[in-house]
């Protein structure tokens, strides 16, 4: 089993991935001093001999290194611990960076596509006033069309500069209904995600904006800031002067669905990749690069725009995490291992009739991989539809719980067993949406599974270890060591993970095949003797 690379390798493969040249062991060694490493240029040259034999740099002549693609792709997977937070810390880096209106960060986006279409698209929904201010760049070169837009951290670099200091908190999508803005129908907090929570929303499918600018209903890529009370009037000012113009609501209870502290104002952004949404709905192929680029807002176009007035309603809807859904719904199971019956906890799919050889063969398959909780599922015919239960992996924590081991749902994400370490990952505290959901599309059942991760106290392990051997389901991947990070993953002192592979794998394994399906994560509650061994139904 291959290893991780440790925090200094991947230093130094972030430092080559912001050249597009070439760089030596000495730029390497004062660029990794100002991160906190301090390496001379000899151990520099040592480690890049390293990176050379994985594959993952290159040298060239006596320039320097350059990093590969291997390398690049490694870069996305490598440490996740070390990556959880990363896109919050490179905003505040950039809001830091940015100096509007001379400056503005962008969002980048490489289309495949015809320039008039696509430059009549973005303009679409800039004019129809959902972006960060009136300025774009669209170019075409060989082949594909380069669209530019301001990023929302604009803003915040702006309020910075007027004595604001909005604190980061969720990127999200915001549903529609005639024309406004009704609540959040799913966020993701920055700071405990190893993704761009926008660029998982938007390209997985989650937004409309074709049918908000159309005919007003629709979900729209926004972002969530909290300011003091305090500023509230500076805050206002700075609305009236109409500069960037890409507050979409503020207030100072429930804003679209998400709750405040005494003293907070909460605002929301449009998310500066909203004007190329229109693409990604229509299937245009496409590369997206959030909050990419710092660029002299001279370079840019500016274009009509229909200016934005804030939406100030007190939101009707309230927000959660699905781990407070989890908890939750984990005091439900009542499973018994001694009897083999009690309820348990369930996600469903709905997926077309005339896929059923499919299913059959995704579910037999994931079952002898051993990559689903349990052997038993649900599988009903209503009429020309099948529904699939599969047994949630929240399931093991709540016979955990009812035999007095007292377990924390932590992480939600993307597993490669090979390298025996999480990709991806997403805090079931920092989501209101279920981790797996958001991941569907990612795994392809062989190389990458979706798995979840669990702490408990360390004086528990031995009993853990009983009840899961009593238990005898396929669903644990592995138990960790108390105080020892777990395929990647952090735990505090006096406590060790466990992982478990997640139920809806057999649905991931049917969506990469390109079957359409309807899923439903923690679904609900049934009587685990109602459900049917997978050998019964090959």
């Amino acid at each position: 089993m291959e290893q991780d690379l440790d925090e200094k390798l991947i230093e130094i493969l972030s430092i080559l991935a912001q050249y597009h040249r070439p760089v030596g062991a000495k730029v390497i060694a004062d660029e990794l001093k100002k991160r906190g490493y301090e390496l001379g240029e000899r151990a520099v040259r040592y480690h890049l001999q390293e990176l050379d034999e994985m594959g993952l740099t290159k040298k060239v002549g006596y320039y320097g290194r350059v990093i590969t693609e291997k390398g690049l792709e490694e870069l996305n997977k490598a440490n996740i611990s070390y990556r959880v937070g990363f896109v919050f810390s490179r905003m505040l880096e950039k809001i830091y960076l940015a100096d509007f209106p001379r400056n503005v960060v962008i969002n980048r986006a490489v289309v495949e596509g015809d320039y008039k279409l696509v430059r009549e698209w973005v303009l679409k929904v800039v004019s129809s006033g959902f972006s960060i201010g009136d300025f774009v760049n669209i170019r075409e070169k060989r082949g594909t069309v380069t669209v530019e837009t301001p990023c929302s951290i604009t803003f915040d670099s702006y309020l910075m500069k007027r004595g604001i200091y909005p604190m980061i908190k969720y990127g999200g999508i915001v549903k529609f209904e005639d024309y406004e803005p009704v609540a959040f129908e799913g966020v993701i907090d920055f700071s405990k995600s190893s993704i761009d929570p926008l660029e998982a929303f938007i390209t997985r499918g989650k937004t409309d904006v074709l049918g908000i600018v159309e005919n007003g209903e629709g979900y729209l890529p926004a972002n969530f800031r909290v300011i003091p009370k305090v500023v509230l009037d500076k805050f206002e000012r700075v609305i009236e002067e109409g500069r960037l113009n890409g507050i979409l609501s503020y207030g100072e209870e429930n804003v679209l669905g998400l709750c405040l502290k005494d003293n907070e104002v909460g605002v929301v952004l449009i998310g500066g990749l909203s004007p190329i949404c229109p693409l990604v709905e229509m299937g245009y192929p496409l590369e997206i690069s959030a909050a990419c680029d710092i660029v002299d807002i001279h370079t840019m176009e500016r274009v009509s725009k229909r200016p934005l007035k804030p939406f100030k309603k007190r939101g009707k809807f309230k927000i959660v995490s699905v781990l407070s859904k989890m908890l939750s719904m984990i005091h439900m199971v009542d499973y018994s291992i001694e009897e083999e019956r009690g309820k348990v906890l369930i996600n469903r799919c709905y997926v077309d009739r005339k896929y059923e050889e499919e299913v059959l063969e995704a579910l037999d398959r994931c079952y002898r991989k051993g990559i689903i909780v349990s052997e038993r599922i649900g599988f009903k015919y209503r009429g020309d539809i099948l529904e699939i239960n599969t047994l949630c992996s929240s399931t093991v924590d709540g016979i955990l719980i009812k035999y007095g081991v007292p377990v924390i749902p932590y992480y939600g994400g993307i597993l490669e067993p090979s390298k025996d370490r999480f990709i991806d990952i997403i805090s079931y505290d920092g989501t209101s949406l279920d981790p797996h959901e958001i991941f569907l599309d990612r795994v392809d059942g062989e190389n990458t599974v979706l798995s979840g991760i669990r702490k408990a106290p360390m004086v528990a392990r031995d009993r853990l270890l009983e009840i899961l051997q009593d238990l005898n389901w396929k669903g644990i991947y592995k138990v960790g060591k108390p105080n020892n990070d777990i395929c990647g993953v952090k735990v505090e002192k006096n406590m060790f993970g466990y992982i478990c592979f997640g139920g809806m794998n057999p649905f991931a394994l049917l969506r990469s095949k390109g079957i359409p399906l309807e899923v439903s994560a923690l679904h609900g509650v049934v009587e685990y003797s109602d459900l049917t061994p997978i050998e019964e139904l090959m």
